[in-house]
């Protein structure tokens, strides 16, 4: 069913592109619009130097495009890309990606772009079906990296009606590991070293300068957290598995991989009690998210609520700061620390 639907959208996506194909001599956006509106009003004036022509057609070329599935991926790529690429999110930025399906126009545009990083791990559930009707390039940035299993993974029932979203065999979200992070970047600097060999050292520079903030940020919380007595912390659902594997932590998750309902009730009972039991001081609830039901477990067991990112979209205050992926690893890892300290 789902193919079927894929591959309808695909043939509506192309229909699109055949209809865009047809303006193509129209500007392709304002700057573009502008720089010719000034050239024109010069040429009217008289006052045309020789390399005008020159000056307009530089302005007016568009930087090659290259896509990534979803926000940790797109920072990623746009610090290292720099201002050699212009680099698209195949999601919207400001939500989360679980579930995502694309409309015919994503997947039309997507066929026009020639390369498009992954986050892998059955993270993007659409890829494959896109995949084989597009004639694009899938980069799967943690291709390297040792998966944890969801069979392994403590997983809820839910209640009739409750919201979960089907996952793979694998924990997607490799990327809340600041070392993973730093692998899925190498594999980004070297495939777009590999497609525009002439700005290699400008890639694995760029590369290189997050990679060495990644480093740090292991090193610092690796000593924090080796100095704590405490290793657990209450997450909204169970994404941090691979950031609990690298600084030797246990998440108490509420809901499973990917839910987004309210936790089952008998699941609350266990986590309440083990909270008052290990004398737990937060309860995290996502960044961006409500925080009701954090603060009502809080609440019931002395504890305070605090917000945790997983990172999967960014706020409008963050996008237009321009918060790196480095500094959103940190944020988290240091709301864990201070939550056991």
């Amino acid at each position: 069913m789902k193919n079927k639907k894929i591959i309808t959208l695909l043939a509506l996506g192309l229909a699109l592109t055949a209809c865009g194909n047809s303006n193509q001599e129209q500007p392709a956006n304002t700057e573009n619009t502008e720089v010719t509106a000034s050239t024109s009003t010069e040429e009217s004036e008289g006052v045309v130097s020789p390399s005008t022509e020159d000056v307009s057609t530089e302005e007016n070329a568009e930087s090659p495009v290259v896509y990534a599935s979803f926000y940790p991926i797109y920072n990623l790529t746009k610090q290292i890309a720099g201002d050699k690429f212009e680099v698209k999110s195949f999601t919207n930025l400001k939500t989360e990606s679980h579930g995502f399906e694309p409309s015919a126009k994503e997947i039309a545009d997507l066929s026009e772009a020639g390369l498009i990083f992954i986050n892998g791990a059955g993270m993007e559930e659409w890829a494959e079906d896109v995949e084989e009707n597009v004639e694009t390039d899938f980069v799967n940035t943690s291709e390297n990296i040792e998966y944890i299993k969801a069979e392994g993974a403590h997983v809820h029932d839910h209640e009739e009606g409750e919201e979960d979203h089907e996952h793979g065999e694998f924990d997607p979200h490799t990327w809340l590991d600041p070392e993973n992070g730093k692998e899925q970047a190498k594999v980004i600097a070297d495939k777009l070293s590999e497609i525009d060999p002439a700005n290699n050292d400008y890639f694995q520079a760029n590369y290189q300068k997050i990679a060495d903030e990644l480093d740090a940020i292991v090193n610092e919380y690796s000593e924090k957290f080796s100095s704590v007595e405490n290793k657990k912390f209450i997450v909204p659902h169970e994404a941090f598995g691979y950031l609990a594997r690298r600084f030797d932590l246990e998440q108490i998750p509420l809901n499973n991989l990917t839910s987004t309902g309210e936790t089952d009730a008998k699941v609350l009972k266990e986590v309440t009690d083990l909270a008052k039991e290990e004398k737990l001081k937060v309860v995290f609830y996502e960044k961006g998210g409500s925080d009701e039901e954090a603060k009502t477990l809080a609440d019931e067991i002395g504890a305070s609520a605090e917000p945790i990112s997983t990172i999967e979209f960014a706020s409008d205050e963050e996008l237009e700061n321009e918060v790196t992926y480095q500094e959103l690893i940190k944020e988290n890892l240091e709301a864990i620390y201070n939550s056991l300290a």
